[in-house]
């Protein structure tokens, strides 16, 4: 089951909403608090006020008992001050006026569920006096339509005030987020960047934040490192392979004349013979040997042997195709590859070249001129060795036959001829 992750802004916000949301709920009901004792205050001094304004206007009634006029006074106060019922009771105890209108608004009875509640007194009472003699009481009580225009009035400042708190946080709020989330996004598209395409080569521009600035600094300086370090590999890498491939070139060389050695003149020859097999084609090989070549070395030095080999091995490069492979087997011994070939015919020109490539004087030391001589011999794959070894080793028997019959010639290879010759 894949894991959902959550992500840095979802994070943040739920760190900021709950404490907001617990500041706005303790600070709304806190100014619940203050605004319903502030409004429970002016709803009972408002009553009050009424309540004197009335004994005030039905002092002269009641002291000449004019019931009718007391009643016309209640009725226009509690209509203009939306009272649910007024009454004047004389000091003796008795009813002098009363007066009730109908309340049965969602208000009223919202108010009178309040007032029985103990949220707040909906009766008021004021004595009536004249010259300090109590003549009566005054006692009303209000529909709750002056309450409920001061809570509506409270609840509507309370409402835009949250709303333009709310308006005000989210301004900043939306900047800051953009603005996290622009240098978080340059942070992850480098650290991407690296990741899937091995690009080191970005770097991050300065931060207004400074924790996101000190750690795309780290990022730059990070990759400068690692960028550094992967030219240094690269370069290394380019080392080691040119000493690889010199190292491979010297395995395969004869570090005298630069030809092939034996090991790739091998492998040169399997393959040839391989792809004979596949193709029908034939392959060739001419065993070199040079004529008195220990007499030289021993006459004029181990030097003048070095060169006269060198000399050879350039003229018999000369001698051949560049397809053709020329090696030095060991010592005084060559051999050439011809691959392909159609027949004995083409071994046999390729011997010509070569024995008049090595007939030519060359100048050993000073004014000491001597004449080369090989001896050679030929052998075809697959008319008379049927595997690279027995290729050679046929090559190898004709060689010796050219040596026994005056050097300086080239042999095809007789099995009637050469095999008693393999078996001594």
């Amino acid at each position: 089951m894949k894991t959902v992750r959550k992500t840095l802004f979802g994070v943040l916000r739920h760190i900021i909403f709950w404490p907001v949301v617990l500041t706005l709920l303790v600070s709304a009901t806190m100014f619940a608090m203050v605004s319903f004792h502030t409004l429970r205050a002016q709803h009972e001094n408002n009553m009050t006020l009424v309540a004197r304004t009335t004994s005030y206007a039905t002092e002269a009634a009641i002291m000449f008992d004019d019931r009718q006029t007391g009643i016309e006074i209640l009725s226009e106060i509690a209509a203009r001050e939306h009272l649910c019922e007024i009454m004047i009771r004389a000091d003796n105890g008795g009813i002098f006026a009363h007066v009730v209108n109908p309340c049965d608004s969602p208000i009223d009875r919202l108010t009178e569920f309040m007032a029985d509640m103990g949220f707040f007194n909906d009766t008021t009472r004021v004595d009536i006096d004249r010259n300090g003699q109590r003549m009566g009481e005054v006692e009303i009580r209000g529909d709750g339509s002056v309450f409920a225009g001061f809570l509506r009035r409270a609840l509507a400042v309370f409402a835009g005030g949250l709303a333009l708190a709310v308006l005000a946080a989210r301004v900043p709020a939306r900047w800051m987020e953009q603005r996290f989330a622009a240098e978080l996004a340059a942070l992850s598209s480098m650290a991407r960047a690296a990741r899937l395409e091995s690009n080191f080569t970005r770097r991050l521009p300065a931060f207004e934040i400074a924790e996101f600035n000190g750690l795309g600094q780290d990022f730059n300086a990070l990759f400068g490192e690692i960028q550094a370090r992967n030219a240094e590999l690269m370069l290394r890498q380019s080392q080691l392979e040119i000493v690889n491939n010199t190292l491979s070139r010297m395995a395969m060389r004869d570090p005298l004349t630069g030809l092939a050695n034996r090991a790739c003149f091998s492998e040169q020859l399997n393959n040839a013979i391989e792809n004979a097999r596949e193709t029908g084609s034939k392959v060739g090989v001419l065993y070199i040997d040079n004529d008195h070549f220990k007499d030289i070395n021993d006459s004029y030095g181990h030097a003048a042997g070095d060169a006269l080999l060198v000399n050879v091995g350039h003229r018999l490069s000369g001698a051949v195709r560049e397809s053709d492979l020329v090696a030095r087997l060991g010592g005084d011994e060559f051999v050439i590859l011809l691959a392909p070939v159609s027949g004995e015919d083409d071994l046999q020109h390729v011997a010509n070249k070569v024995l008049a490539a090595t007939a030519r004087k060359l100048r050993l030391v000073e004014q000491v001129d001597i004449r080369l001589g090989v001896s050679i011999g030929m052998a075809l794959f697959p008319d008379q060795a049927g595997d690279p070894e027995a290729l050679l080793r046929a090559a190898d028997h004709a060689m010796y036959r050219a040596k026994r019959l005056g050097r300086g010639r080239a042999c095809m290879y007789d099995p009637s001829v050469d095999a008693p010759r393999e078996e001594a």
